[in-house]
């Protein structure tokens, strides 16, 4: 008997499970800072920890390279991003997530973090926004505790992605 409940039990938790990964690709959008200034060193932990994240969960994924924008985008999709897009579609994406990174005007404080995150995820067949999230950035006592705390906002995503 408690072979046969092992076995239900097994049973039950793998029908519970996806059978297949979705195809997953990200953009992070940088905004407020100089256009000839390298790589921030948050955005490439927000990049890290979207990727990180989504193939811990079982997901393809992939990146476009980071883009740097003069100015904030009103439109949930701005059209700089149009491009990376359109690779993505080639490679079969079925997601497609954009980080937006909203950092101090140029001449302020420099070293921060982003002040505003947006999150969004959309499908890409048909195009849709699916999903949104905002956050207020935070200046976190360590890069590990910032790491983590991307993971967690990364984390929300993935229930979203069906």
């Amino acid at each position: 008997m408690p072979v046969k409940r092992c076995f239900l039990l097994l049973l039950a938790i793998s029908a519970a499970l996806p059978l297949s990964a979705a195809t997953v690709s990200f953009l992070v959008i940088e905004s407020g800072l100089d256009m000839e200034a390298g790589v921030n060193r948050h955005s490439g932990l927000w990049e890290n920890s979207l990727l990180d994240v989504f193939f811990e969960s079982g997901h393809i994924v992939s990146n476009a390279p980071m883009l740097r924008l003069d100015y904030i985008p009103t439109e949930a999709f701005p059209v700089e991003a149009r491009d990376e897009l359109d690779n993505a579609l080639e490679g079969g994406v079925e997601y497609f997530i954009i980080a937006l990174l909203e950092y101090q005007k140029q001449g302020e404080v420099a070293g921060l973090g982003p002040r505003h995150i947006t999150l969004r995820l959309f499908k890409t067949r048909p195009f849709e926004l699916v999903y949104e999230q905002k956050y207020n950035g935070s200046n976190p006592r360590s890069i590990g505790e910032e790491y983590d705390n991307l993971r967690k906002a990364a984390r929300v995503l993935i229930p979203q992605v069906k």
